[in-house]
C-alpha cells in the first residue's frame, strides 16, 4: 500500500487498482512457487510495466494488465502483439544468456515464471517501454489516465461518505 501510494503521488494512479494489480502478480508468483520477498518485488515491477505498456501503446491499463498476466502464465499471443517473444525458443536463449544449464522442460513453474519475468522486463527496457508513463506523464492520453483515476477515486470517497452517513442515520 505504501509503495502503491508513492507511485500514486508521483503519477497519479488509482491506488486501489494498483493494489489489486500488484495483488493478484503476486498471488500468481506465489502459486507458482515463487519466495515470497522474490514474488514481492516481481510483483511491484510487473505492475509498473503493465502501466508502462498502457502508456506506451496507448491502450487501458486493464488491457495491458490482461496482456502481462498472459504473458505471465505463459500464454504467448497477448503479448506476441505488442512485439514480446516469450516463446520456448527465446526463454532458452535466455536462460543460456543468463548462464542457466537447467533444460526448460524440467524447470519448476516457479522457475519459468521468473524465466518469463526477465525476458518481459529485458525486452520492455530494450523497446523502451520502461518508464514510458512517467516520461509522457503530461502527454493527452497519460493525462486521460490519470483524470480517469481521479474520477474513480472521487466516485468512490462519495460512495464511502454516503454509505457511512446512511449508516450513522440508522
Amino acid at each position: 500500500m505504501e509503495f502503491a501510494q508513492k507511485v500514486n503521488d508521483a503519477l497519479g494512479i488509482d491506488v486501489s487498482d494498483w493494489v489489486r494489480y500488484q495483488g493478484f502478480f503476486q498471488s500468481i508468483a506465489s502459486g507458482f512457487g515463487v519466495v515470497s520477498e522474490k514474488a514481492d518485488l516481481m510483483s511491484k515491477n510487473i505492475t509498473q510495466l503493465s502501466y508502462d505498456i498502457s502508456s506506451f501503446y496507448n491502450v487501458s491499463v486493464e488491457e495491458a494488465y490482461n496482456k502481462v498476466v498472459s504473458g505471465y502464465s505463459g500464454e504467448l499471443e497477448p503479448l506476441r502483439r505488442l512485439g514480446f517473444a516469450l516463446d520456448e525458443a527465446t526463454l532458452k536463449q535466455l536462460a543460456y544468456n543468463k548462464g542457466i544449464t537447467q533444460s526448460l522442460e524440467t524447470m519448476t513453474q516457479a522457475q519459468k515464471a521468473q524465466l518469463r519475468y526477465v525476458a518481459m522486463i529485458e525486452q520492455a527496457q530494450s523497446i523502451g517501454v520502461t518508464g514510458d508513463m512517467s516520461r509522457t506523464i503530461d502527454s493527452a492520453s497519460n493525462g486521460m489516465r490519470v483524470l480517469t483515476a481521479r474520477i474513480q477515486q472521487f466516485a468512490r470517497a462519495v460512495g464511502n461518505m454516503l454509505m457511512c452517513s446512511d449508516m450513522a442515520t440508522r
